[in-house]
Formats: C-alpha cells, structure tokens, sequence
C-alpha cells in the first residue's frame, strides 16, 4: 500500500512540474540551412595545401609535355584506363591496408575519391600507406577524416597536339579533411586531359575516433598529432620517465591510468627528495597507444614536471629494423 501511495504522489508531481523544453531535432530549421559546401581534391597534382575551402575540381587543360614526378606505384600492362581499373595488385592494396587504431573504416576499394566537406589538403605517398596518411591527419588541427587511394596520372603533361595521350605514372594518394566521410562522397572519379584518362581505384576512407573523456583535477585532453619530444627548459630536464601499460582483457586505452601513475610519481618524488627537500611535480603527461606494424600494442604515458604545447610533439613513431612503430591517439593533460 505504502508504494502505491508514493507511486500516486510521484504521478502527482510530475503532472504539477512544468514540461521540459522540447529537444526533438528541428528538421524545418536543417531544411532552411544553406546545403553543405562539397569539393574534390585536385587531381594530377603532387600536394596542395589549401587556406580555405575552395572548388578544387579541375577542367581540362592543354599542357607543355613537361615531365611530371614519377609515381611510386606500379604501371598495369597494357597501360589502359580498363587493365588499371581492374588491376587486382592495386585493388589488394586498398583491400589488404590496415584501419589505423584511433579511425574507423568508412568506405574500401572505391573507384573515386572524396566529394566532401571541408577540404584540408593533399600529400603524395611513396607507398599505400594509411598509417602514414592517419599520421598526417593527427598533425593537422581539425582533421577529422582522410582518404587514401591510388591515381593513374599523365607521365608528362598533356597537350593536345604533341603528347595527347602520354604513358601513365601511378600515384598513391592521401587527402584530408575536417568533417567525417562516407561511401556516398566517394564520387570523384577523375578527368579527362586532352586524351588522357585521369581515374582513380583502391579508394579508402577513414573517420578519426572521438577524444578521451576530461580527467578530474587535469584539464585536457588536448590533441597533439605525436607524442611529446621536449627539449631542456632553461639546462633542466623536465621529463620524469614513462609508464607503459600493455593492452589485455583489463587494460585498455585510458588515459586515467597515465594521469593515476603521473599522481603516483608525485607522491613517490615527495619520499625521496633532494638533498635540500625539494621534488620534482608531475604536472602534464601525455598518453598515447603505441603500435608495431599497425597491430595496437599498449598504453605509454610520458610524464613531465612542466606543460609543453603541441609543437613540441614531434615523434610520430620510428622503425627497428623492419618493425614500424607508430603513435596514435596522443593527447596531453595539464594538472589543474
């Protein structure tokens, strides 16, 4: 009887108190916004690093038989727009490359590159590399997507009356972008120059994982792109070494486990201090998840006694031997 009653009173209650705002999408309001503004990246250019969004679509062009830079990827034969379409070696490569840890895979093997939002530049690659690519995103403020893909460009530049149809050269391609991306932007499929076909196969997308949640009593996270390489402040060493956590069934990546062992590192200086009582605070640290050949290996905390800014995140992975490690997922907090 008694949970009747305060049922019956909490009915009561809310029937009284005033109805909250309502928070339903207004599609009325999205339907009277300007469309969003879509744009390609170039194409048969070499890198292209844009201030604002722009149009960058191409048209024709008569050139001057000028040599273009070799492409690293390998020319099909016969050298036809149908042999590099269907080139199964190609095709593997965007097939077969791996989703850099911090992205999800959006689109593969598509046979155009990106139409989209907010357009942040292009890089040519001497390999299909998307971690290579990832890195570059990670570097640049506000990218949030990138693709990769493979390009048959002109080996010199087209004219109409001297080189019309010159031999191909193939290019890998990594373009980004400040917006998230789907298969349905995947639409730029090339171009004509003079009688050259400019196309494009093994086209991959990738869109970058939400930041780590805010940590109590630091303020962050704050993106860097790489992992910290701080130089002396003033003679001083302000690095106060690392904690590596290694990935299992209770360690994932979470960055409260850097910010519990920069705590832990405070408490252990305060123990053993100086000779004049002195100790070293940790008061930033950056966490990152450290890969070998793309397979996410463990967490690394890197921690300081002193907040250093995103320029001095410079170290975005290195080899041993054959074996490539990578960074990702780098971001700083600062002791509040």
């Amino acid at each position: 009887m008694r949970s009747a009653y305060i049922l019956s009173a909490l009915v009561a209650i809310a029937a009284a108190a005033p109805a909250p705002a309502p928070q339903s999408i207004d599609l009325a309001g999205v339907d009277a916004a300007p469309d969003p503004q879509m744009v390609s990246a170039p194409l048969d250019i070499q890198s292209d690093q844009p201030l604002k969004k722009r149009d960058a679509t191409l048209n024709e062009r008569d050139g001057n038989c000028a040599v273009q830079p070799a492409g690293a990827g390998p020319v099909p034969s016969p050298d036809t727009v149908e042999a590099f379409r269907s080139s199964p070696d190609l095709q593997q490569l965007a097939i077969n490359a791996p989703t850099p840890d911090g992205y999800s895979q959006a689109f593969s093997n598509a046979d155009g590159s990106l139409s989209a939002s907010k357009y942040m530049g292009l890089h040519t690659l001497r390999s299909f590399d998307t971690l290579g690519c990832a890195s570059l995103c990670d570097q640049a403020d506000g990218c949030e997507a990138f693709n990769m893909y493979i390009e048959r460009d002109p080996s010199v530049d087209p004219n109409a009356n001297d080189c019309p149809n010159p031999p191909s050269t193939i290019n890998y391609k990594c373009t980004l972008w400040g917006a998230p991306v789907v298969a349905e932007e995947a639409t730029n499929r090339g171009q004509w120059r003079d009688s050259f076909q400019v196309v494009i196969t093994g086209s991959n997308g990738y869109n970058k994982a939400s930041p780590p949640d805010p940590i109590d009593g630091f303020n962050g996270p704050t993106e860097l792109g790489g992992a910290i390489n701080a130089p002396l402040d003033n003679g001083k060493n302000t690095y106060l070494g690392y904690k590596y956590y290694p990935f299992s069934q209770s360690q994932g990546y979470t960055p409260s486990t850097c910010a519990a062992a920069c705590k832990a590192q405070t408490a252990y200086n305060s123990r053993h201090p100086n000779a004049d009582g002195s100790f070293a605070t940790c008061s930033f640290f950056n966490a990152y998840v450290l890969s070998q050949n793309a397979i996410p290996q463990g967490l690394y905390c890197s921690l300081y006694n002193k907040a250093w800014a995103q320029s001095y995140a410079t170290n975005h992975g290195q080899y041993r031997g054959s074996d490539r490690f990578t960074v990702s997922r780098s971001y700083s907090y600062t002791l509040a």
